[in-house]
């Protein structure tokens, strides 16, 4: 029996991309779950609306789209990486928004603006374009905060996990740094009710 079609089809669309991802790197859906989870609390928390929280529900698991034009060995590779490797990393932003822009649909606007604006930091110092403070939208400020501190959690291949503290102590020295104040502020008040949820390797 076929499934009913969605009321839009770009939230159908979002979904399966994300599946994309997943092909691309089968281990990474709990980081994307984790990510994506983080990041609708603290919009709940930072008054978004609803339209807003459906965008970033399903803008957040796409943040890295990009990368499924890269090797899964270049994301995997233990130790540091080479100049070469760090520019071509950075390229995941722009593929990833090249993917998602011009579409109609609301979902994937989200999705191409976060994307594209994820590695932003709020003094101007990130990348695609160096956008500073509020030229950063506002989704991406979001999912940039909840991605950092699930990563800096995580074990990886070329890290190991760190301990809940160091990486609380590393989100507030990054406080008008690379993240919005206020989104970190707001971060940092629920981490009570983030905390216990540890991830292991991604």
């Amino acid at each position: 029996m076929t499934a009913p079609a969605p009321a839009d089809p770009g939230t159908e669309l979002a979904q399966r991309l994300r599946l994309a991802c997943e092909a691309h790197d089968p281990a990474i859906g709990p980081h994307l779950d984790r990510v994506t989870a983080l990041a609708c609390e603290l919009g709940q928390r930072l008054g978004l609306d609803a339209a807003q929280l459906a965008a970033l529900r399903l803008a957040a698991p796409l943040h890295d789209l990009g990368k499924i034009a890269l090797p899964i060995e270049l994301l995997n590779k233990p130790g540091r990486l080479t100049a070469e490797e760090i520019e071509l990393v950075k390229s995941h932003t722009r593929i990833g928004h090249r993917i998602l822009a011009g579409s109609a649909w609301p979902a994937l606007q989200a999705a191409a603006q976060v994307a594209l604006s994820h590695h932003e930091c709020w003094n101007g110092s990130g990348h695609p374009q160096g956008l500073a403070g509020a030229q950063i939208p506002l989704l991406a400020r979001i999912v940039a905060v909840a991605d950092v501190y699930d990563a800096l959690l995580s074990q990886r291949a070329y890290k190991p996990a760190w301990d809940e503290q160091a990486v609380e102590d590393e989100m507030r020295r990054q406080r008008g740094i690379k993240f919005d104040p206020e989104v970190v502020d707001a971060f940092l008040s629920q981490l009570p009710a983030a905390a216990g949820r540890a991830p292991g390797p991604v």
